[in-house]
């Protein structure tokens, strides 16, 4: 590179950081501030809304308790019980008959409520299901809900029928009553529970739980059922019960919650008064009335409440506002068919739009914070999040707003940032290539005498003759031009002498690590012929699988077996050392275990295994040395087919059922150790299609994956149970493909050998 090339770099280099710095500083400073202050916010607004609605149940709460203790609802409750009971014979001679009753409900369901309430069900329900078998429940039904003219969604405004009996005199004496205390308040429905029998007795909508028993009717698995056995069992006033938002048939599977208390006469408990909570109070209070700008939440923020389900507890802001772009989403985001559908019927994500966020989950554990995150539209976003427990309920409160707008300022302040680095930078670079033009012109008249001088023209005159430093670079390159014709004739010769003698050493170099690769190859033979042949084991193995990958060309890990007339064993170790060391030792402890087995006759493997560790202290373990091995002997008795092993360190593994059993192993070497004491002879007792798995340290021990960790144990253990389905062969194709792709390009740690044995 030129040197005027090289001072325009440099000042504009020198530049560039500056104006870099100071850029960056200033940009992150004020996106710290931008974003502590949302957070701040958004906590605000979260703080904000858990008060309002942590109240709102406080409320709703107190509402309940001072209406079951009022005298009027007292009464109803007792003469309610007493005309419910009483209505079947009462009516009998009105000609109202359980079986007319049963056809204008039938008929009534047909008509008004089935289509629409399979349109809100993935699974459709048929009217039998949901009628229920009581025959004073039956003719209430009929009366007040089925025979009653008003429209489906207006029943409540009937207050007496025609016909004479002690239950619509108590209708028509108390039914305004709570029909007022409902609408005021804004709640869904209000029931009167008998607490002997389950009977809803009273309802004000009279929507299809009305009359039906919650202890054996149609819907004695509903969420209003729950919260009415847990009401039951309630020993004292001023407590309460609530059950959280769950799909409830009666109110066309549209998501419902209950809060419900006992109703006491003195002190006996005569029935349970319970709310269905009104949705749109809670949708007023989370989403401000739609007012989302207003508490400070801008054009994409909201706050809403998850359940311990993870599902929302109110509306989305985003299906008020753009219901289209909202389904658009929902299918983006791979949201089953059958919930969008729902959704679309309901008009509603209560329940249905699911919030599974780190936010969300982090929430559910306890934890209040802030941080940035994707919501469940998969946008990034910030968020204020923290549990919200209300009245025995796990809910979690989110206030959050879209990444983009909270740092909207922020991105402008950068682009202003980035068009006046990029000004300043032209400036600097036409001022430094005007200085640097100036400063390089005698340069280059000394760079092509210079060339001239590196071709070989020692005539070349050098007409530079400034004060300066380029002058005195100039005298020292008329020096130079006398010197060098001088040298070069000398350093020709000199060359030539050197490289000869560096080609000899190349070659002498070459030939001796030939000589040391083949010595190891031979090695490596000579091992090959000492490691347990395929057609060996298979004589004496079911189905098996050996993964032995060297470190080296030769390896300190083995497996070795032999047989004798009534035993067979298998050996499967891992030597001290690796490459030629370790093979050397594995060379060795094989030719000592062949010892004590077919010279020796030692049977028992721990026997075995004290008398390789003797040989081994009295042969190589001197002046304190610990050579030796760790690993496992496995023996088979040909007659009985009775297993047993000794193992050193190395636990040997069997594989049953999708779980791994850890059999027993010393926790001493085959050598000099901590301890010596005699080696613990072990049995296995085995199961059709067990895999038993032995193995040595270099698959866990090998450094790899995404950070350059260890494989360890418990993901070998897990990659075991993983495949265990596959076929053996396929086993080892996958355990050895595993280990290749951890690897990667790094290099093995150690000696690799595992062995499966399906027994």
């Amino acid at each position: 590179m030129k040197i005027g090339t090289k001072l325009t770099i440099i000042f504009i280099s020198i530049a560039f950081s500056s104006m870099l710095v100071v850029g960056l500083i200033s940009y992150f400073r004020a996106k710290t501030s931008f974003q502590t202050e949302a957070f701040n916010r958004l906590t605000a607004v979260r703080e904000m809304k858990a008060v309002q609605i942590t109240s709102y149940f406080n409320q709703i709460e107190d509402q309940l308790l001072s209406f079951s203790e009022n005298p009027s609802i007292i009464e109803a409750m007792e003469e309610f019980k007493i005309g419910f009971n009483s209505v079947e014979d009462e009516l009998s001679s009105s000609l109202v008959t359980v079986n007319k009753s049963k056809q204008h409900i039938e008929h009534y369901l047909d008509t008004a409520l089935m289509p629409r309430l399979n349109k809100n069900l993935v699974i459709k329900i048929k009217k039998e299901e949901i009628v229920s078998n009581q025959s004073n429940a039956i003719i209430l039904q009929d009366l007040y809900m089925a025979s009653n003219h008003n429209r489906f969604d207006e029943k409540e405004k009937l207050d007496s029928i025609n016909y004479s009996c002690r239950y619509n005199t108590t209708h028509n004496k108390y039914h305004h009553i709570i029909r007022k205390f409902a609408e005021r308040f804004g709640f869904y429905d209000v029931f009167l529970v008998d607490i002997k029998t389950g009977n809803v007795v009273y309802s004000v909508y009279k929507e299809l739980d009305f009359a039906t028993n919650l202890k054996n009717g149609p819907f004695a698995g509903s969420n209003f059922a729950k919260c009415y056995n847990a009401a039951s069992q309630i020993k004292k006033k001023g407590e309460a019960v609530v059950v959280d938002f769950a799909a409830y048939i009666p109110s066309l599977n549209l998501p419902a919650s209950f809060i419900a208390c006992p109703i006491f006469k003195d002190t006996t408990v005569i029935g349970v008064l319970a709310f269905q909570m009104p949705i749109e109070n809670i949708n007023n209070i989370m989403t401000n009335n739609h007012q989302w700008q207003n508490v400070g939440l801008g054009k994409t923020g909201e706050t809403y409440i998850v359940g311990e389900d993870f599902t929302l507890r109110n509306q989305s802001r985003f299906i008020i506002e753009d219901s289209l772009n909202y389904f658009k989403m929902l299918n983006e985001i791979g949201t089953d068919h059958e919930t969008i559908q729902l959704i679309k019927n309901y008009d509603n994500t209560i329940g249905l739009q699911t919030v599974k966020t780190e936010g969300t989950e982090e929430a559910l554990k306890g934890i209040t914070d802030v941080k940035i995150f994707k919501d469940y539209r998969g946008v990034p976003v910030l968020s204020a999040y923290k549990p919200l427990p209300i009245l025995g309920m796990k809910w979690v409160i989110m206030s959050e707003l879209d990444e983009d707008e909270a740092f909207a300022d922020i991105v402008k302040l950068r682009n202003n940032i980035i068009i006046g680095f990029l000004c300043l930078l032209a400036v600097v670079f036409l001022v430094s290539y005007s200085v640097s033009k100036k400063i390089t012109k005698p340069l280059k008249e000394l760079t092509i005498d210079s060339a001239e001088l590196a071709s070989g023209n020692f005539d070349v005159i050098i007409n530079i003759n400034s004060e300066d430093e380029i002058g005195v670079l100039a005298d020292g390159f008329r020096k130079m031009q006398t010197s060098i014709s001088k040298l070069v004739h000398g350093l020709e010769d000199t060359v030539k002498e050197r490289t000869a003698e560096v080609v000899m050493q190349k070659d002498i170099i070459e030939s001796r690590q030939k000589e040391m690769l083949d010595s190891i190859n031979y090695a490596k033979r000579i091992q090959d012929s000492v490691l347990a042949q395929p057609s060996f084991l298979q004589k004496y193995l079911n189905e098996y699988f050996i993964i032995f990958n060297p470190k080296d060309i030769v390896s300190g890990d083995f497996y070795w077996a032999t047989k004798t007339d009534t035993h067979f064993y298998l050996a499967v170790c891992d030597s001290t050392g690796h490459g030629v060391p370790g093979a050397f030792m594995s060379l060795l402890n094989t030719s000592f275990l062949n010892e004590a087995i077919n010279a020796k006759h030692i049977v028992a493997p721990n026997e075995i295994l004290n008398y390789v560790r003797e040989r081994l202290e009295r042969t190589i373990s001197k002046n304190g040395a610990q050579d030796g091995m760790d690993g496992l002997l496995l023996c088979l008795d040909l007659k009985t087919k009775k297993m047993t092993y000794s193992a050193a360190y190395n636990s040997p593994m069997i594989l049953r059922n999708g779980s791994m059993i850890d059999l027993p192993a010393d926790k001493m070497p085959i050598g000099i150790g901590m301890k010596k004491e005699s080696f613990t002879l072990f049995q296995i007792n085995s199961e059709p299609n067990d895999i038993l798995l032995i193995y040595t340290d270099g698959y866990a021990d090998q450094f790899g994956g995404p950070k350059g960790k260890k494989f360890k144990y418990k993901q070998l253990k897990d990659t075991l149970i993983e495949h265990a389905h596959l076929p053996i062969p396929e086993q080892k194709q996958h355990l050895q493909l595993i280990f290749d792709k951890w690897k990667g390009e790094l290099e093995q740690v150690d000696d690799v050998c595992i062995v499966g044995i399906k027994l």
